[in-house]
Parts: C-alpha cells; structure tokens; sequence
C-alpha cells in the first residue's frame, strides 16, 4: 500500500505493535476511515487525517511502583481530518519514525518532563540514565 501523503511503501508488518495499522510509519498521516471504533473501517469521509501533536495514553495502574516509574502511559499520535475536523488519537507503531514523532512532538507545547519521556519511549530508559 502506498501513502497518500508521501507516496511511500507502506509495509505489512504484522509485528508492529498495533492490531490496525492506520497511519504510515514514515510520515505519521492517516485516513479518515475509523468512525467511532477503532478498526471499524465506517467512516464516509475518507480524508487525509495530518498528525499534528503527540499526547500520553493514560497510564495503568502500578502496584509496585520504583523510582523508575513513568506516570505517562504510552504515546499517542493526534491526528485531526483534513476535510471535517475529527480529531482521533492513534497507538505509537514499533515501526513509525523517531525523528517525525520528535518533529511532530516539539511543533507543539510541552514540559521538559514530556520530552524526556517521549525520548525514554522512542529510546530506551538508558538515555536519561546517570
């Protein structure tokens, strides 16, 4: 499959951490197929969906919480309908490009805090270890 935004190959990788692929893992767009569930494939919209921040899934609960706790959940991609306005949060995929998310995510306001999260989920704890 092809992207409609930057025309590149869209791979089929099934191990990419989603059940549905919905956007491309090279520039973030999407299409408005999704009406109200995720995967229901209903919407008669079908425009192009821009990613235009990155947010945090709510976090689960942790019994045992460490000094290593996040109190983020994982990142999420917000995209908003070109044509209508919807705007919809879509799963981080193991395969979408770092540096978009980054790209996409200092477009918008966020803390120093936020930042290091992003880059502890797209990279790893090792990081930020001292």
């Amino acid at each position: 499959m092809e992207c409609v935004n930057c025309h590149k190959t869209i791979p089929d990788n099934k191990l990419i951490g989603t059940k549905n692929r919905n956007h491309c893992p090279y520039c973030l767009c999407s299409m408005h197929l999704d009406d109200s569930v995720p995967g229901d494939r209903k919407s008669s919209c079908k425009s192009l969906m821009m990613p235009i921040a990155i947010t945090f899934k709510a976090p689960k609960k942790n019994k045992y919480p460490t000094k290593n706790s996040s109190r983020y959940g994982e990142m999420m991609v917000v995209h908003q309908c070109s044509k209508c306005g919807k705007i919809s949060n879509n799963r981080v995929a193991a395969d979408d490009n770092p540096q978009t998310i980054l790209d996409i995510f200092y477009k918008t306001p966020h803390s120093e805090e936020e930042e290091e999260e992003v880059k502890r989920q797209l990279y790893g704890q090792t990081v930020f270890d001292k």
